[in-house]
């Protein structure tokens, strides 16, 4: 089994923050540390909900259950009415003092007379923050490392809530206020970190300490980076929770919504855990796919395991190697999470390992069903059937795959293929076969024994997905004289469990697949081949069993072929896995009651794998597409997860590509249909869902038309256009990581506050090379943001920069 210890995530850890990703670039200079400023929302505190916002429908379901909230308000009104109290609360400070800062109180002096009880919808909101911020202990470890040295700890925050409201919230997250020495809001202050003020407030407070000696560490590059650098003091971006294209979050939600809302901060911070020692950039991509997709299914596995293990009073269980290696310490930390006595010991077990024990006869079924397995070499059937000594017969014979066999013809007329049929249904070859079946049955009863004591009360743990090895393992036993009194616990079960189910076994399974399926089973049994082989080890399956000299049972497994590159993704991949487990405990911890086990939303866990099923980001299709698979069902054929397919199956598109994916693996083998389509056309599954998500609107023609600008290698580009589209089409490139730092708008006056990291400018003014420090920097081309206006926008910017010997570049929605 994998060995990598437990460790239990504790914001007293004084060394913990040295694994975060962002917090690491402090290991050198924390002792040149003389003030500590740290950002609350995002980076101190994380909340349990999806979005900041999603807060103000859990006030209005307690303002209802309290009768302080009219009851014909549904909480999704009331969430868009206190967005919009807020903005006019800004507005109207703004044109009284000429600052923009609100308090909570004056927020909701703007709401609508007689809907709510005001103060009282302000008391509630703060305690509804409470119950969903948690502490990172992440940034709370760097807290109390920079404590221990007597390093102060300043709070810096640009939030509608008072400091009391602020450091209750603080309390009741389980922070020791004591160890905070200086707490500033902008609410109070009467301005933001953004203009540097709050920054130059702190400075006050701390004359003796130079502005090169403070660090200060928030997630918003505008207020805690910019703002900071405007006062002298260093910052470190604190990039965990925003959003951004290539986030695997982001990807989740076009597929399927807000997925796991409540652990998504947890999972993004678990992601930003990979400073391992000697891990790479490709070792971080597979240690984020465990601490964010493998992690969380497997744990939902677990949970439910141990579930039905408590309900039924099992005290043992028994995970089928070989993806017992991850799966086997797993169980053990979450049995030790849980609190639960629970022993776990693995079974040596696999399709092959017990096909010839299970066998009652030697037909003409076993016979086709055995020829039928895909890249099986002549050779390797007779060894199969344990009978290696007659391969003599077809000597030349031996290295050939079956299917090609067919096409072999020998001097007498007839192919190979159906001379070794002919010759294994001759009554010798039969009587051998029949004396390596009771050979490999009684091999195989005798480790059973030797390891379990008893084989017929076993409690098995697999991945899924038909009960193939479970039906062997009840067979054998009964074949050698026992009465199995067996249970299977499943991931993910097919229909065929109900046929099993009627034949008296006890399988039962998480999830499941077939037409009564849900979509995540249905994908995941559909393409498991990179889930099983991310959990697995460096040795191969179970091929037999053998007897030592000392009389011991003992497995004979296959030999993996894999580079050394494979093991280590796969070993970063784990780690994230196992990773996941420690941050999936505490804030568990932390939220004592008020988080559902994973076990209890197991189609809502296994989200986030059926998206990396289901719709890849193309980094994923090529690294998991490159991964090698190999079954070690009677061949040690191995090939590529995404296996090369001919150009032709790609001339009718990917919708046409994916339908022929339903064909046999004998006509097109597609272990993974989406990873294939993913690898030739990039987005065409994320635009789909985009589609769809959309209302078939616009998001999909802005996104292809920013692909076409970041194609052109453009990292830098101005915005032409008004109103909320052109606002749409501000942020999402901005979420695409393109500059916009010119906006021209031409129903805006210069005059105009911008509300982002932009200006608004003229054509003029970007016409002769731009404004300030910037003049000069961005290339003249322009996202015409309109769907209405585009050939009366590009003819204005082209008379503007008629005769000035530039050719200004656009780039427009396609109609």
């Amino acid at each position: 089994m994998l060995e990598v210890p437990h460790t239990s995530i504790s914001f007293t850890d004084l060394h913990l923050w040295k694994k975060d990703r962002f917090l690491s670039a402090l290991i050198g200079d924390i002792d040149a540390v003389a003030l500590l400023s740290l950002d609350i929302f995002d980076t101190l505190l994380f909340r349990t909900c999806a979005n900041p916002s999603d807060i103000f429908v859990l006030v209005a379901e307690k303002a209802h259950r309290i009768g302080c909230l009219k009851a014909s308000l549904t909480p999704a009104a009331f969430k868009e009415m206190r967005i919009r109290a807020e903005n006019n609360a800004r507005d109207r400070q703004s044109v009284l003092t000429g600052f923009g800062e609100v308090t909570l109180e004056i927020i909701y002096a703007e709401m609508p007379e007689g809907i709510c009880i005001k103060d009282k919808m302000a008391q509630i909101e703060v305690e509804i923050e409470a119950e969903v911020c948690y502490v990172n202990p992440h940034v709370a470890s760097l807290l109390a490392a920079c404590k221990s040295k007597q390093i102060p700890i300043a709070l810096l925050s640009d939030m509608y809530l008072s400091s009391e409201q602020l450091r209750w919230i603080l309390a009741s997250a389980g922070l020791d206020l004591s160890s905070v020495d200086t707490l500033l809001v902008s609410s109070e202050e009467h301005e933001g970190k953004s203009s540097g003020h709050l920054f130059a407030r702190l400075k006050e407070l701390y004359p003796q300490i130079e502005s090169h000696a403070i660090v200060h560490i928030g997630d918003n590059i505008a207020a805690d980076v910019e703002g900071a650098s405007k006062e002298g003091i260093r910052s470190v971006h604190y990039n965990v929770v925003p959003e951004y294209f290539e986030s695997l979050h982001h990807w989740e939600y076009v597929r399927h919504g807000h997925v796991l809302p409540e652990w998504k901060s947890l999972r993004k911070l678990a992601e930003a855990s990979d400073m391992t020692v000697g891990m790479g950039e490709l070792g971080r991509v597979f240690y984020n796919l465990g601490t964010s997709v493998i992690g969380p299914f497997l744990q939902a596995l677990c949970e439910w395991v141990i579930d039905q293990c408590v309900d039924e009073g099992i005290r043992t269980v028994h995970p089928l190697m070989r993806e017992a290696y991850l799966l086997a310490p797993m169980l053990e930390n979450a049995a030790r999470i849980r609190g639960i006595d629970l022993q776990i010991k693995p079974i040596y077990v696999s399709r092959q390992a017990t096909f010839l024990a299970g066998l009652e006869c030697f037909g003409d079924d076993e016979l086709a069903s055995l020829l039928g397995i895909h890249g099986l070499k002549l050779g390797e059937l007779f060894e199969v059937l344990d009978i290696s000594e007659e391969g003599v017969h077809f000597e030349a014979f031996l290295e050939e795959r079956i299917e090609n066999c067919k096409y072999i013809i020998s001097e007498n007329g007839s192919s190979i293929n159906d001379q070794v049929r002919a010759f294994l249904r001759s009554a010798p070859i039969q009587t051998k076969i029949l004396a390596s079946v009771q050979r490999h049955r009684q091999l195989f009863v005798s480790y059973l024994k030797q390891e379990f004591g008893s084989p017929e009360r076993l409690v098995t743990v697999d991945i899924g997905f038909h009960g193939t090895i479970q039906k062997s393992l009840e067979k054998i036993v009964r074949l050698a004289g026992h009465k199995p009194q067996m249970t299977h616990l499943l991931a993910v079960g097919a229909n065929r469990l109900d046929e099993l189910s009627m034949h008296g076994m006890d399988i039962r399974s998480m999830l499941r697949s077939g037409s009564v399926g849900s979509d995540e089973g249905k994908r995941i049994a559909r393409t498991p081949a990179f889930l099983e082989e991310l959990m697995m080890g460096d040795f191969g399956s179970t091929l037999r069993y053998a007897e030592g000299e000392l009389g011991q049972i003992r497995p004979i497994m296959a030999v993996l072929k894999r580079s050394d590159e494979e093991y280590a993704m796969k070993r970063a991949c784990q780690e994230g896995a196992m990773a996941f487990q420690g941050y999936y405990a505490y804030l568990l911890q932390q939220k004592e009651g008020r988080l559902q086990r994973a076990s209890l939303q197991p189609v809502e866990w296994s989200k986030p794998l059926h998206r990396v099923l289901d719709m890849p980001r193309p980094e994923e299709a090529r690294l998991l597409g490159d991964l090698t698979h190999q079954d070690n069902f009677c061949t040690e054929y191995i090939a590529p997860i995404c296996e090369d397919v001919a150009e032709e199956w790609f001339v009718q598109g990917p919708e046409a590509f994916l339908n022929s994916c339903n064909y046999g693996p004998s006509i097109l083998n597609a272990n993974w249909p989406q990873g294939l389509v993913t690898r030739r056309f990039p987005y065409y599954i994320y635009k789909f869902y985009l589609r769809l998500q959309d209302g078939f609107g616009s998001q999909v023609m802005l996104f292809e038309t920013i692909q076409r600008v970041k194609e052109d290698g453009l990292g830098n580009i101005h915005l032409y256009g008004t109103g909320a589209f052109a606002e749409q089409a501000l942020k999402m490139s901005w979420f695409h990581g393109l500059q916009i730092r010119y906006w021209i708008d031409p129903l805006v006056g210069l005059d105009a506050a911008p509300w982002g990291r932009f200006a608004y400018v003229t054509l003029e003014q970007v016409r002769d090379g731009g404004i300030g420090d910037e003049k000069g920097t961005a290339p003249h081309a322009f996202l015409i943001a309109t769907l209405s206006d585009m050939k009366e926008y590009k003819n204005h910017i082209l008379r503007v920069y008629q005769g000035s010997g530039v050719t200004p570049i656009f780039y427009e929605l396609r109609p």
